[in-house]
């Protein structure tokens, strides 16, 4: 369901920054919005403070939202801890798969992969490093 910006009412958030969002800035720019923000049936968010920030930042006036049934405040402090714990991040395989793919691609012709692919490889491979080191 699209709702307008705007309409989303945007409660206290246990996360007080968004951070940098211009690499989900480009990719919403390049694939529009991949997974939708959550929301109550009044409008309160639960999850997805950044992508309605990057969306505002796109000029967009309407994000899809996936609404959930009015939850209790500790429902909606846990949902959002889930949205932004529960994950599983990518191992240095799937990174080099990636890469691996990535060169396959580029070696039969098609060169032409997005800019904030590059960029993501750039940031996770700058992540494990200070993971190991």
């Amino acid at each position: 369901m699209k709702v307008r910006i705007i309409d989303i009412k945007v409660r206290r958030r246990v996360r007080k920054g968004s951070g940098d969002i211009s690499d989900l800035v480009e990719s919403i720019r390049c694939h529009g919005l991949l997974n939708p923000v959550t929301v109550t049936e009044k409008l309160e968010l639960v999850a997805g403070f950044r992508r309605i920030k990057a969306c505002r930042a796109l000029g967009m006036e309407e994000i899809e939202c996936r609404i959930v049934t009015s939850s209790s405040r500790m429902e909606m402090l846990l949902m959002e801890a889930d949205e932004n714990l529960v994950r599983k991040d990518l191992t240095k395989h799937d990174l080099d798969r990636f890469e691996g793919e990535r060169r396959y691609l580029q070696a039969r012709g098609f060169v032409r992969i997005r800019l904030w692919i590059l960029r993501l490889f750039g940031i996770i491979i700058e992540w494990i490093r200070g993971l190991t080191g």
